[in-house]
């Protein structure tokens, strides 16, 4: 199974929850949703191949002129498996994933009915911020940030102007790709994240990943044997997730960038290294065991230092898993194929056969 985070996860599913607190009160009827919409959901849901979406009344009320649908995604697969909602806003915008319903929270502005809603379904205070100035879709740009051991955790996303909804995440543009408007999300963090392959690749993989997930570990050399199969093709990068409930992730993800920003190709070795002794590390044992492996490995101990300790590097790692929550990633590991979310499957091979399938139309 995915690891999930026990607090950003914990926060969705609640507020799913709420949401759909209608659906125990009065049936739902299937109903049919205008292609436009149907075809900006099957892009922006993860691909699996036994996934089947069907639609029902959205059991929420939306902002004034914002139409939607709940989406009901049937699959085998965890990953794919589950119950969304899909918005569009009067100007073109797009939506898909769990809105947080805030306008029963107590509170006479929307910054106090977001803290009372992240406090009250997260037992968690979290400070809002919320920029007044319109978005194209007529909504308010909201950063929602937790402070967690690592550091402060921002999550963006939007709010209407009466404080009824927040969308985590926030609107894409109907009549464009879906892929590429995700991917342009991450465009601040890539460069720094650790990288190797093709130089100029018709594929790239990014596996976002935390280091102390079991099912990381089983799945840490899935993109690998698809990147030997085509070196000159294939780029894979992997985007650190350190999970909230996993105590040495964070320290781990730290370490790594170090190392990365030292030597990049024992950055490698490192992370095969550290997945082999998953089970014997602690959040106590880690920094020693981490030092340890720098000074066997002669890296410059000073720098090493330096960069644990280094403020722009632990808010790249912070910033980039906030950005990641608040776009349709929930949950490590999750592998993005050119933008578009795919299921791993079984020992890899749907993610193999869906680079294989893309290649050949390249």
């Amino acid at each position: 199974m995915p690891c999930r985070s026990s607090a950003v996860h914990l926060a969705v599913k609640r507020s799913l929850l709420l949401a759909l607190t209608l659906v125990l009160c009065a049936p739902l009827l299937a109903i049919d949703v205008d292609p436009k919409l149907d075809k900006a959901v099957r892009s922006a849901a993860p691909v699996c191949a036994d996934a089947k979406i069907s639609y029902e009344a959205l059991p929420m009320k939306l902002p004034p002129r914002f139409t939607g649908a709940l989406v009901k995604i049937e699959s085998a697969r965890p990953v794919c498996a589950g119950q969304l909602m899909a918005a569009q806003s009067p100007t073109g915008g797009f939506f898909l994933g769990s809105p947080w319903p805030i306008g029963a929270e107590e509170g006479k502005t929307i910054e106090e009915k977001l803290a009372a809603f992240t406090l009250r379904n997260l037992q968690t205070p979290m400070t809002v911020e919320v920029t007044r100035s319109l978005t194209d879709d007529g909504l308010l740009p909201v950063t929602v940030t937790q402070t967690t051991e690592a550091g402060k955790l921002p999550l963006t996303g939007v709010v209407d102007l009466e404080g009824k909804v927040f969308f985590m995440g926030g609107f894409r543009r109907m009549n464009a790709e879906v892929a590429p408007q995700r991917l342009k999300a991450f465009e601040a963090y890539l460069p720094n994240s650790p990288v190797k392959g093709a130089a100029n690749p018709t594929v790239t993989i990014i596996e976002f990943s935390d280091f102390q997930c079991p099912s990381c570990r089983r799945s840490s050399g899935y993109a690998d044997a698809v990147l030997a199969k085509h070196p000159e093709k294939v780029r894979y990068i992997r985007f650190d997730l350190p999970l909230e409930g996993h105590p040495w992730a964070f320290p781990a993800a730290l370490a790594g960038r170090a190392i990365y920003r030292q030597q990049p190709e024992l950055f490698w070795q490192f992370k095969k290294t550290v997945y082999d002794s998953q089970d014997q590390l602690t959040a106590f044992t880690f920094w020693d065991w981490a030092r340890a492996w720098a000074e066997d490995h002669d890296l410059d101990l000073q720098r090493y230092d330096a960069d644990l300790t280094n403020e722009e590097v632990r808010t790249q790692i912070l910033k980039g898993t906030g950005t990641a929550f608040s776009n349709d990633v929930r949950a490590t590991p999750t592998y993005m194929v050119n933008g578009t979310i795919v299921d791993y499957g079984d020992d890899g091979k749907a993610l193999a056969e869906y680079v294989e399938k893309l290649l050949a139309t390249k």
